[in-house]
Formats: C-alpha cells, structure tokens, sequence
C-alpha cells in the first residue's frame, strides 16, 4: 500500500471519531480524549503509566509514519505532537477505527482490531517508527510470537522503541530477539520505577525502555 505499511482492513472499521479532528491534538502532559481507544487494563489506568506514550511520542516525532504493536486503552495516537503522514495500531483490543487526518493536518490513521500476524507487514517507503509498549507478544496458529515480519521491521525502522515489564516472563523471553535484529546499540536504556500502586500491585512498575535510532 503506497505512503504506509500494507494492511487488511476489516469491514467493520469506522472513518469516525475523536482522531479525525483538529482538536485531537495531544499535549506532552494529557492525552486526547479517546473514547474510541478501548478499555484499559486495572494496572495501566493510572497517570504514572502514561509516561511511556510521552517519551515514545517525543522519540518519533521525526518520523513521517508510525506503527505501533499494542496500544489497546492507550494508543500513542493520541499522543503525538507532530504531523504524520500515517499512524498503524495493531491490537486484537483495540476498536477499529479510520481517519483521515490528525493535528489538523491529512493522516492515514488506521486502528486495527487484529493479531499482529493477521496482517500483512511492510516497511513503508519512507522513514518510520516502529513503537512496542508493554511488550507481551503471543503466538497464533502456526505463527510465532515474533513472526520474522516483525523482525523484518524492527531491522529496517528508523526508529524503535520497545518497553516491558521486568518481572513479566513473557517479556524477558521476547527482549532479546527484537534488539537482536538491529545492527546499531540503543541510544536509549533506561530502567524506570513507576510508582503507581495499581501497577505495584501486578508486580509491572519495574520496567525497561528502549529506543534505537532515537
């Protein structure tokens, strides 16, 4: 697909929402309003846990397009202080949704209410920021949880950004592979407290960031 990553789009997506508006425009400090982006989970709900999105937001802020693996509840869509030419979220959580603008300015911005490896991936023709938050991947069907699509991107993205939980297993057994694909070090490693008692609670407020190419 010209201008962004190659995508089937499912039939009940909607061109509709806060997205296609000007005042969507986000602030470094509070998101838009969402009400589109999905429910939450208990332990990411707090303030404390949308730093993530802000640091990763600053971190792409260069690149013409964006595609983020996740984001149900909490998109970095809304999020982004720049003007993209296209915004990709995958997240079988996350409702589908379609604009065509963001920040006041034209953007193909696509929610797709899919498993990662329901869709076809490729590396968009220009720059573009391939984002991780909450890294917990699964498999489906015969597809792996890091299918070599994935990787492929990973390899290629101008900029990547990844984040996890330290205590999730899950997690600890994917970090390796992702940063493995790259042929540069991160310019960003960062471990981060946060100190929210929901998130203390699940046992995820130790957590790891890191950006390459930033």
């Amino acid at each position: 697909m010209p201008g962004g990553t190659k995508v089937t789009m499912p039939e009940r997506e909607k061109v509709a929402g806060p997205y296609s508006q000007p005042q969507a425009k986000a602030s470094a400090a509070q998101p838009s309003e969402t009400p589109g982006a999905g429910t939450l989970l208990p332990h990411l709900a707090g303030p404390a846990a949308a730093l993530r999105q802000v640091l990763a937001a600053h971190l792409v802020r260069r690149c013409p397009h964006i595609i983020e693996i996740g984001g149900a509840g909490l998109p970095i869509t809304g999020f982004l202080t720049h003007s993209p030419t296209s915004v990709t979220v995958i997240d079988p959580k996350i409702p589908a949704f379609a604009a065509e603008s963001l920040n006041g300015a034209p953007c193909r911005v696509r929610h797709l209410a899919a498993k990662l490896q329901q869709v076809a991936l490729t590396p968009p023709p220009e720059a573009y920021a391939l984002v991780l938050l909450g890294l917990s991947l699964k498999p489906f069907g015969r597809s792996a949880a890091v299918p070599a699509e994935l990787l492929a991107l990973a390899r290629a993205a101008d900029v990547l950004v990844i984040e996890h939980a330290l205590d999730l297993g899950r997690a600890s057994g994917q970090i390796g592979t992702l940063p493995a694909a790259r042929q540069d070090r991160p310019a960003i490693d960062l471990e981060l407290r946060l100190n929210d008692a929901a998130l203390a609670l699940a046992g995820y407020d130790r957590r790891r960031f890191l950006a390459f190419g930033a």
